[in-house]
């Protein structure tokens, strides 16, 4: 009866059971709704008197988003031995989440030189050494904790965030903003699909209808952002084929859906984000022009329904912030459909 491993078992099932009843994060969102609004009515009515709209970019946007993503991903996934522990691919799928976060983080930083302890002036070079080995295993421990399942695991997640890291800052190879962004965010929302359960979402098996359309919705949504941030419109496709077209990716598309609330399985997810993708790209490649600042507002609400599917409130203002000081304009996206 007070067996450790029964005890947490019974405790990790009491919580999902309620999160099952009551999705958090949707309710952690509706009672940050009010901070969402001061952000929103600052950024359009304050951001020009204190000069700080020139600051707010893309790049920024996306480059604070990977970083908290990562963060999110060590000290939110929770090592649970409940569900599928020994067989899971979560382990996998975060050191992947991990290891592009950092290429990402290691090209944007090349410019800034590593933090090295000089201490006083007569500091030997061992002292400054063993200061920064230190400081860079007080900062891995928490990297290492993230995955303690496996023996391998906390070997797997320090050696993915060290690669990434190496290789982003030594190579020579850049990276695009906003893909990159995409695809870390749908990888983090592809393994709190796997295993909902290690990242306090729910049950395993057992998820609301608004649990699933709100997965549904960013799915979609980093489909359009990404359709629109790599295709360009060429004015292709003869009107009649493009109809045909346009109507079979949606059957598609709505078959998808349809088939991943009724399963919850994870590959028909990823196939109805691929279908919502091709459909997007297809409309973009047949339209004459797409509107300018489309990609950047379909970018922040992806970044805003991310940040309220993961309780990422900062991620959630990023995209608020984007949204206010895009002067584009509303409308434009109807041609995707």
């Amino acid at each position: 009866m007070f067996d450790e491993s029964l005890v947490v078992a019974s405790a990790v099932s009491a919580f999902n059971n309620a999160a099952v009843v009551g999705p958090a994060f949707l309710w952690n969102a509706v009672l940050a709704s009010p901070l969402f609004v001061a952000i929103y009515l600052f950024a359009r009515h304050g951001m020009d008197k204190m000069g700080i709209r020139p600051y707010v970019t893309m790049a920024r946007a996306t480059f604070w988003t990977v970083v908290i993503t990562a963060l999110w991903v060590v000290l939110m996934g929770g090592n649970y031995s409940v569900l599928r522990d020994g067989v899971s691919l979560v382990p996998f799928v975060t050191a992947a989440v991990l290891f592009a976060s950092c290429i990402f983080v290691g090209i944007n930083t090349r410019a800034i030189k590593l933090p090295i302890w000089y201490g006083s002036a007569n500091a030997s070079v061992r002292r400054r050494w063993i200061v920064n080995l230190a400081v860079f295993a007080i900062c891995m421990v928490p990297v290492g904790l993230s995955d303690t399942l496996n023996w391998w695991g906390p070997i797997l997640q320090i050696g993915a965030v060290v690669c990434g890291f190496v290789v982003g800052r030594y190579g020579h190879r850049q990276m695009r903003a906003v893909p990159c962004a995409i695809a870390v965010m749908l990888a983090t929302t592809i393994a709190i699909l796997m295993q909902p359960e290690l990242f306090r979402f729910g049950q395993l098996g057992n998820l609301t209808p608004i649990h699933l359309v709100w997965v549904l919705g960013v799915g979609i949504l980093a489909a359009a952002a990404m359709a629109l941030d790599i295709t360009n419109s060429r004015g292709r496709i003869h009107q009649s084929a493009y109809t045909k077209l346009k109507w079979l990716t949606r059957f598609v598309t709505v078959l998808c859906m349809v088939l991943f609330v009724l399963t919850e399985a994870v590959p028909v997810f990823i196939a109805a984000v691929i279908s919502a993708f091709v459909q997007f790209s297809m409309a973009v490649w047949h339209a004459t022009a797409v509107r300018d600042g489309l990609g950047a507002r379909a970018m922040a609400w992806l970044m805003i329904a991310f940040g309220v599917l993961t309780g990422m409130v900062t991620v959630t203002a990023i995209g608020i912030l984007l949204i206010a000081s895009n002067k584009s304009g509303r409308g434009g996206a109807g041609f995707l459909l």
